[in-house]
């Protein structure tokens, strides 16, 4: 027998008429989240430093040098002193969501708990894409190779060699691209051979490792005419300091009868190193 058929009222007539009731699943499909790796790839430390006000300001030591011994001649003092960096707290941003009491008593899915996963996430994210609008700025805004270039291990070599080259401590590094990185490293024997990879592969982000840097892959980097800035990096090329760590509050606004949930969080983030990171072209968005 058809579905809607063999009776008057059909089934059709009785859904439409609310003789059939409809009933909502409890269970909700969260939205689709990218993977948040740029703050925790550099330094966040300095957060701490921050107590009152709105700027940290970071000593920076210069290399001295070494002369020759002249008997009888006093040696010069270096000034090590270099040109102090900043980070700015310039960023305050909310999520928020709202429900209704009446939806709050009828509803079987909890949408206010979900909701303020959701804020939560989006203020995570919003930090995180702040760090990344910094990538395309050092190495004195000189970006690897061309837009749209395919990911190889000669690249790779080179932003090494680019770092190696300006003294960057070889510790901490890390090379943060995009899904299209992604694809192209697969095709790097070196990156996927067990013979040359030490570390499996791991959540969040993180899809291994080589020359000794973490490999991340997010979709939060800032866009190019055909693909993405992505970044081999030391971890103190970027400052982040986060004056308000991302807060939840659950507000009654009985007079309007309804509930609302504000997340937010005050935050700056700067370039504090230029040389030690240097932006590359990915190959697609």
């Amino acid at each position: 027998m058809a579905y809607d058929g063999g009776s008057d009222p059909t089934l059709a007539e009785l859904i439409t008429r609310k003789f059939v009731p409809e009933m909502f699943s409890k269970d909700v499909l969260m939205h689709t989240k990218s993977n948040l790796v740029c703050v925790n790839a550099f330094n966040t430390s300095y957060k701490k430093d921050l107590k009152k006000g709105y700027k940290v300001s970071i000593p920076v030591f210069s290399e001295g040098s070494a002369t020759e011994v002249t008997p009888g001649t006093e040696p010069t003092a270096s000034d090590l002193a270099g040109t102090a960096a900043s980070i700015t707290v310039d960023n305050w941003y909310q999520a928020a969501a709202e429900v209704s009491d009446l939806i709050q008593v009828e509803s079987l899915a909890d949408y206010l708990a979900g909701a303020s996963t959701s804020c939560a996430y989006t203020i995570e994210k919003k930090i995180d894409t702040s760090v990344g609008v910094l990538f395309s700025t050092l190495n004195a805004s000189t970006v690897y190779g061309a837009d749209g270039q395919t990911f190889t291990d000669a690249i790779f070599r080179a932003l090494v060699e680019n770092l190696d080259t300006s003294d960057v401590p070889d510790e901490s590094r890390v090379l943060i691209g995009d899904p299209s990185t992604k694809n192209d490293l697969r095709a790097i024997d070196k990156f996927v051979s067990v013979d040359y990879v030490r570390t499996p592969v791991v959540p969040y982000g993180m899809i291994g490792t080589l020359y000794n840097a973490k490999v991340l892959i997010t979709n939060n980097l800032t866009a190019t005419t055909t693909g993405n800035y992505g970044v081999y990096a030391h971890r103190d090329a970027i400052g982040i300091v986060i004056q308000s760590n991302p807060r939840s509050k659950v507000y009654d606004m009985g007079y309007k009868f309804i509930t609302k949930i504000i997340v937010d969080s005050a935050w700056g983030a700067d370039e504090i190193r230029d040389a030690f990171g240097i932006p590359f072209y990915t190959r697609s968005k």
